[in-house]
This record gives C-alpha cells, structure tokens and sequence, in this order.
C-alpha cells in the first residue's frame, strides 16, 4: 500500500540526489525513469516513488510512495520526468572481487557525467570485467551518472582506488599488462595487445598523467585524420575496449 512521502522523505531524496556525501553515508543512490527503473535487482531496491499519473497507467506495478504529478515534478532531478523514482542501494566491490578477469579499463579523474555513464555502458557491451576508477573522478552514482549508464551500472562491477598506482601494480601482478592512451604512443594497429590488459584513459583535459604513463608496459595512441587532435574520452575508451 503506498503513502505519502512527508516533507522529511522529500528532503532525503533531494540530498541523495545533490550530495554525493549523503550518498556515500547513506549507501543509496537516486535514479529515475521508467527504463532503468525497471532494471534494478529487486534486493537492491529500497523505495519507489511514483505520480499519480503514472500509476494511473501502472497500476500493477510496486509503488511505496505516491505523489501528486506536481510535487514528483519539483522532486525529480529531470526537467521533463516520467513520473518514477527510485532509492536504490549501493553496490560494494573490492579489487580482491575483480581480480581474474581479462578486460579492464582505468579511469584517471573523469570529471563529466556523461563520459563516465557511456563508458560504463559501453564497457558492458564489450565484455570489460571491471571499471577502476581513482578518487578523483565524478562520482558514478550522480544521477547524471546513472541516467547516462542506462542500467549498465547494475551489472557491470567497478571500484574507487585510494592508491590508483598500488592497483596497477596489483594487477600488474596478477598478468594484467597495462596500456595508457596517449598521442606520445605506437599506434593502435601496429600493437600486439595481450589477452589480458587493461586501458588507462585520462583526464578530458589533461589526458594520462605523467606518473600513470610510468606505470604502463606500453603507451598506445589511436590514429586520427583531418585536424582532428583529439578525440573524448568516451569515444577514445569504446575504440579501445573493442580493439582486441
């Protein structure tokens, strides 16, 4: 039976959504419409949020808070909302869970929204084992995040390094050979890649930084034609992640 979320439950919504301390603290993430809502395992749904609107048209479905079609328009982070909300728990890997695996992409201080969500998506479509992520990069449960994953964030495993060089030596010991992206390398055509590797892809900015580059075995680059100088970090990651 559903109810009206009060003025507190609102409140926590919107933090969820704002902050990503109140995230990490609480362990719960926001996402929103019906596609990716509809993808969320069922241990790891905490709340749904409705309008009355949209459960005119989806009666049978689980709704633990109904609002009016205003008020879910003022509490959705999108400008044009579809009427469901979700509060869903946080996932929880360690580097010890991801170790195996033969596809891995390293990501150094990816700062927009909508590179890390299509880079999450595309590294489930390519098959990637695990995305590692150091602290300086925007935080994968903003709801701009998790919109652009498109549900890709449920299953595809990734974690946060405190100490992004002390993970690439553990995977280096574990036979994950490691190649940085950057325009200084061989080009990617004329690289033997190893069965086992791993992708750094830098800062959209700055690229791989100096001290990633001296960590990797060997320094790639991807060819461009034109003037082009350049390419963004998603698409620069997707081109990699399926060059076998």
């Amino acid at each position: 039976m559903e109810a009206t979320p009060g003025i507190k439950k609102i409140r926590e919504v919107r933090a969820l959504c704002d902050r990503s301390s109140v995230r990490r603290k609480a362990g719960l993430f926001v996402t929103e419409g019906e596609r990716i809502c509809n993808e969320i395992p069922g241990e790891d749904l905490e709340a749904v949020y409705m309008s009355s609107g949209y459960r005119k048209t989806h009666p049978g479905e689980r709704c633990d808070y109904l609002m009016k079609d205003a008020d879910f328009a003022r509490l959705a982070d999108t400008r044009h909302p579809q009427g469901i909300l979700a509060v869903v728990k946080q996932k929880h890997y360690e580097l010890k869970d991801l170790t195996g695996g033969s596809l891995y992409i390293i990501l150094e201080t990816i700062q927009d929204p909508g590179n890390l969500g299509t880079i999450i998506r595309t590294a489930e479509a390519a098959g990637v084992s695990a995305v590692i992520m150091n602290k300086g990069c925007v935080d994968i449960y903003s709801p701009k995040v998790v919109r652009s994953t498109m549900g890709s964030i449920f299953r595809v495993p990734f974690i946060y390094s405190d100490d992004l060089t002390g993970t690439i030596r553990q995977l280096k010991e574990d036979g994950i050979v490691i190649y940085a992206a950057d325009l200084s390398g061989t080009d990617m055509y004329e690289t033997a890649f190893s069965e086992r590797k791993a992708y750094v892809i830098g800062n959209e900015a700055n690229g791989v930084s100096s001290d990633m580059i001296s960590l990797a075995d060997r320094i790639v680059k991807i060819p461009m034609e034109g003037q082009v100088d350049s390419l963004n970090a998603a698409v620069s990651a997707a081109v990699l992640m399926y060059r076998r």
